[in-house]
């Protein structure tokens, strides 16, 4: 997989999580609060400055109501 590749999923996973924040009413801090992330983390995530683990993924899904099988067939990669 070339970094090009690995840079758009990321910007996907992370605007895919933005979305779904603002759709709960979230703020930044208030997903970080309820995942138990760093707020500078999420913001980074969301961005798609940094990727997200399997267990981090499954804390922001698990705060915003999803389950990650269903966050990842909103998203299609």
């Amino acid at each position: 997989m070339d970094k090009e590749y690995e840079k758009r999923i990321k910007k996907i996973i992370g605007e895919a999580i933005r979305i779904e924040r603002e759709r709960n009413g979230f703020t930044q801090a208030e997903l970080a609060e309820e995942s138990s992330l760093h707020l500078n983390f999420i913001g980074q995530v969301e961005r798609g400055e940094k990727a997200a683990t399997i267990i981090s993924l499954y804390k922001i899904c698990l705060a915003l109501g999803l389950s990650m099988g269903d966050f990842l067939q909103q998203i299609k990669l």
